[in-house]
């Protein structure tokens, strides 16, 4: 569905933006910067009303956000936004607080390098100027999805996070925001002729922002700061932030916080938009079709947070595509982890509500049964976000419904919360 939906909106725009065209040739040449770009915002709002599902009170305006404190947004394109705002008399804008606000969208008819700029900094300010609030239950298990994701554990008690490692605590911190504030996208219709231009640009902005200096050290980017997505022709910027699109720390503290794609956009801002929505109101997953096939993507950006001399900041590092890879549209298939023997019998012993302490007999049996290392048999497990270590030692199962499958001969073990191993067991 969530395709179709997608190709749909594609083809909407196409058609808004060649009646644009026919417009200025057939009529006027028009020149008026602010004209035009109303005119490419009026696509745009079109294109997410299409994009929300009717019901949930939930309404496509231009404007402004607001905090409790007061603090104000630029000048916003466009906002998907829920219940009444204040209108701002005489015109079509709104004024909406930012716990109201579910998406930011800014609209550049050409992003080049000072759309992305002026872009990149309206969209920090939205995260300069969220207050966060008391999760609700839906919000918690979006973050807590994520985290098990990103981290291979069940979150911390907010209460108990000193306790852990200055990496996680900072993972914890940033996808905690990430799934309380706004999506904020970049819409660009024109600019970046392909994936890599996009890519360099967006890679030299961060470097021209590069803190030598740690007494004034460049504020605003953080992985919190950065757009969810940032889209121009059929190139694309996305954000690994769970809200789908997921991403793993790795032993030495490095997580991909942002991938790049040349899929259809729309696509990608669906995937973000429903995401969203499916958690916070309880939507059925299957909005998103059998979802068996993924989208392709190329890496690009990794992080990690750092401390130097007591400040606390983030360092990054961009993986080149390679000069001879040919740069298409790919899907790759969705299928569950293989398990062996031992992975196997661990996993069904979890799910089956037993408990299995790694300093008991029978743990320490199966590891000479198997000639296994323990720090390796965890790590695969933990990699394949079925089984993680507590505390106490205990093994815990890092999923909500796990489903065991055994499948011409072979064993597979994954989260079926959603139908996805019943879906892939029956294709």
């Amino acid at each position: 569905m969530i395709i179709t939906v997608a190709d749909m909106l594609k083809d909407l725009r196409d058609k808004e933006e060649e009646a644009i065209k026919e417009f200025q040739e057939d009529v006027t040449n028009i020149e008026h910067p602010t004209i035009i770009g109303d005119m490419y915002e009026g696509i745009a709002e079109k294109l997410l009303n299409k994009s929300i599902f009717e019901g949930l009170d939930l309404r496509v305006v231009s404007g402004q956000i607001v905090n409790e404190n007061n603090e104000k947004s630029a000048q916003v394109d466009c906002m998907i936004v829920e219940g009444e705002g204040k209108n701002i008399p005489n015109t079509d804008h709104w004024i909406y607080n930012i716990s109201q606000v579910l998406a930011v969208i800014e609209v550049k008819k050409n992003l080049y390098k000072a759309d992305l700029v002026d872009s990149y900094n309206k969209m920090a300010r939205i995260a300069e100027i969220f207050t966060p609030k008391e999760m609700s239950v839906n919000e918690f298990r979006l973050f807590s999805d994520t985290f098990r994701s990103a981290v291979g554990m069940d979150v911390p008690d907010n209460n108990e996070l000193h306790n852990y490692s200055f990496d996680i605590q900072m993972m914890y911190h940033t996808l905690l925001m990430e799934t309380v504030m706004p999506l904020r996208i970049v819409f660009g219709f024109y600019g970046y002729k392909d994936m890599n231009s996009l890519r360099n640009g967006f890679t030299k902005m961060l470097e021209a922002n590069v803190s030598e200096d740690l007494e004034h050290r460049a504020k605003g980017f953080g992985p919190n700061s950065f757009p969810s997505l940032v889209f121009t022709n059929n190139s694309s910027l996305l954000k690994l932030n769970g809200i789908p699109y997921n991403t793993v720390m790795g032993e030495d503290g490095y997580w991909d916080i942002c991938t790049s794609s040349v899929h259809n956009p729309l696509l990608h801002f669906l995937e973000m938009l429903w995401t969203k929505l499916s958690y916070k109101h309880g939507i059925t997953s299957d909005i998103f079709g059998e979802d068996l096939d993924i989208e392709g993507l190329y890496r690009y950006l990794r992080c990690r947070a750092i401390e130097r001399k007591g400040y606390k900041g983030w360092e990054y590092k961009y993986i080149e595509v390679p000069e001879d890879l040919e740069i298409e549209p790919f899907y790759k298939s969705w299928e569950p982890h293989e398990l062996n023997e031992a992975e196997h019998l661990l996993v069904t012993w979890l799910c089956n509500g037993e408990v299995m302490n790694t300093n008991s007999g029978m743990f320490e049996d199966i590891l000479q049964r198997y000639n296994l290392d323990e720090h390796e048999l965890l790590k695969g497990l933990k990699e394949k976000k079925l089984v993680y270590k507590d505390d106490n030692n205990n093994l815990e199962l890092l999923t909500d419904e796990c489903a065991v499958i055994i499948k011409d001969g072979k064993l597979y073990a994954g989260e079926n919360r959603d139908g996805k191993m019943v879906k892939w067991s029956l294709r």
